[in-house]
C-alpha cells in the first residue's frame, strides 16, 4: 500500500475512503494561510510528503468547510491541553483517528495517547505517522469493547471524537457512551454535535448550515456559489461510480441527465431556490447526520451516569479574521446564531 519514490510518499488510498485526508488537508491549508489563528507543522509536512493531489482536494472541499473542519481542531487542542494540565500524565483517546496529528499540536511530553481507527486507515497512518514511545494505534471499531483494555485508567482519560458520531445513529452512539461508562468509568470525552435544525433542507439552508435565510438571499447565494465552485473542482476527481451514486442519491424532482459535468450545471441552474438548498445537502454532504443533538442535556436521558461538563459553538473565541473569505466569516456567523454545530463535552 505505501511505496516511497524519492522524496514523495506514494499511497494507494484505494482501501481508503477520503474522508481523513479531507481533514487533513484542512488543518494543512488552514495553518498555511492563517498560522495567527492555527498552526500544525505535521498536516504541513505530511501532505508535503504524500504524492497525492491535495490541491484538488482542497479546491473541491470549499473554503468554510475547510476552516470549520480545523475551528474543530482548534477547540479540541483547547479542551485536551486544559485537560493534561490538570492530569499531566492522562491518556488521550482519539476515536475515528484518520490521519489526525494532534498529538503534535499538543503533546506536554507526558501523556500516553492512542489513535483508534478501522484497520484499512490504521495500516496507511502506521507507516504515516509511526508510533512512538508514547503514542499506539488501535486497529477497532469504536463500538468494540476490546478495545478499551487496552488503555492506560490510571492518571485520568480525556477522548476526542471528530466528526465521527454523524456517521451512526443514536442508538449506536448510546451504546458507546454506556460502553465507556461501563469500561471506562470516569472518562471525559469532547466531541461536536450538530442541530436537529442542520438537517432540515427546506430551501432556507440547506444541510449543515451551507446556506443562509431567504430574507438574505445576497448571504445565501454567495454561500451556494461556494459550494457549486468548489463542487466542480472536485467533480473532476471523482470516480464515475461515486458520481453517479451521488446523482442517484438526489431527492429533487429532478436530476441531472447524465455525471457529465455540463449536464449537471444545466440542471442546477434550472433549479429554484428551494431545489438548490436541497441538492446542496444531497450533494455536498452526501448525507445528513444519524445523530443530531439539539442540547447536550438529552444525553443523560440516554444514561444517567452521563454528565455535561461544558457545550458552545463551534466557533466561539475564533476570531473572525478580515483575511478571511466572507464566504467563511458568514458560514462562521451563520452557524453560531443558528446552534447548528456545537462542541460538547461530557463526563462518563
Amino acid at each position: 500500500m505505501i511505496d516511497m519514490q524519492q522524496t514523495k510518499i506514494k499511497v494507494n488510498f484505494s482501501r481508503v475512503l477520503g474522508t481523513p485526508l479531507v481533514p487533513l488537508c484542512a488543518r494543512a491549508k488552514i495553518s498555511k494561510e492563517y498560522s495567527s489563528l492555527f498552526n500544525d507543522a505535521k498536516a504541513i509536512e505530511l501532505i508535503e510528503q504524500i504524492d497525492y493531489d491535495f490541491l484538488t482536494l482542497e479546491k473541491s472541499s470549499g473554503d468554510y468547510l475547510l476552516f470549520a473542519t480545523a475551528a474543530r481542531a482548534m477547540q479540541f487542542d483547547n479542551k485536551v491541553k486544559a485537560y493534561i494540565k490538570e492530569h499531566p500524565h492522562a491518556s488521550v483517546v482519539n476515536l475515528g483517528a484518520g490521519f489526525d496529528t494532534g498529538f503534535y499540536r499538543v503533546d506536554n511530553g507526558a501523556i500516553h495517547w492512542y489513535d483508534l481507527d478501522l484497520p484499512e486507515i490504521i495500516e496507511v497512518r502506521k507507516h504515516l505517522l509511526p508510533e512512538m514511545n508514547r503514542t499506539a494505534c488501535i486497529a477497532n471499531s469504536f463500538l468494540d469493547p476490546g478495545w478499551c483494555q487496552a488503555i492506560k485508567n490510571e492518571n485520568g482519560i480525556f477522548m476526542i471524537a471528530g466528526g465521527l458520531f454523524r456517521f451512526f445513529d443514536e442508538a449506536q452512539v448510546r451504546q458507546f457512551f454506556s460502553l465507556i461508562a461501563d469500561r471506562l468509568p470516569g472518562s471525559e470525552i469532547v466531541f461536536e454535535a450538530e442541530s436537529k435544525s442542520s438537517n432540515d433542507v427546506d430551501g432556507r439552508c440547506g444541510a449543515y448550515g451551507a446556506g443562509w435565510s431567504d430574507e438574505e438571499p445576497e448571504k445565501r447565494d454567495a454561500m451556494q456559489e461556494d459550494c457549486i465552485r468548489a463542487l466542480k473542482n472536485g467533480w473532476t476527481i471523482l470516480p464515475q461510480s461515486l458520481k453517479s451514486q451521488m446523482i442517484g442519491a438526489l431527492t429533487t424532482s429532478t436530476r441531472p441527465q447524465s455525471a457529465e459535468w455540463d449536464d449537471f450545471e444545466t440542471w442546477w441552474d434550472q433549479l429554484s431556490a428551494q431545489e438548490k438548498g436541497e441538492a446542496m445537502s444531497d450533494f455536498f454532504f452526501g448525507f445528513t447526520c444519524k445523530c443530531p443533538l439539539e442540547d447536550a442535556s438529552e444525553m443523560v436521558a440516554w444514561d444517567d451516569r452521563i454528565t455535561v461538563v461544558d457545550q458552545f459553538p463551534l466557533f466561539r473565541d475564533i476570531p473572525r479574521d478580515p483575511s478571511l473569505s466572507m464566504s467563511v466569516r458568514q458560514f462562521m456567523d451563520y452557524t453560531d446564531e443558528k446552534g447548528r454545530i456545537k462542541i460538547v463535552h461530557v463526563r462518563v
